[in-house]
This record gives structure tokens, sequence and C-alpha cells, in this order.
């Protein structure tokens, strides 16, 4: 589980930690043979550039690893 203010990294790309800055809930609506598909959980990470320059991405909460500094 993540909460805003948490630090947190894609799994392949562990080296860049990130910090939570919004969480999405999106529903899905779309009915199958076995019912209704789960709705996804995206997680809005915030990335400090080199160059002191912020900059954002959305992944999904299923990739992400939590980061304990």
């Amino acid at each position: 589980m993540f909460k805003k203010g948490f630090k947190a990294a894609h799994f392949m790309t562990s080296h860049k930690v990130g910090t939570v800055v919004d969480i999405i809930y999106e529903k899905n609506n779309q009915l199958t043979i076995g019912g209704t598909t789960s709705s996804v959980v995206w997680i809005v990470l915030e990335f400090n550039d080199k160059n002191k320059q912020k900059f954002k991405e959305k992944y999904r909460s299923g990739d992400l690893i939590r980061i304990f500094d």
C-alpha cells in the first residue's frame, strides 16, 4: 500500500526513486463472461533530475516497490 509522500520506484528501474504525489483509482466497467474486471490503481511519482527540474510519471500500483531510506 502506498500513501502520498512515500518513496517508491518501478521494479525494473529501482535506482530511479520518486515520491508519491497522487493516487488515481480507475473503475473498469468492462463486462466479460466471468463477470466484471477489477479496477486499476495508478500511482503518480515525482522525480528530480540532475538539473533540479521535477517531472512526473504514472505507473500501475503493482509495478512499484516501496523504498525505505
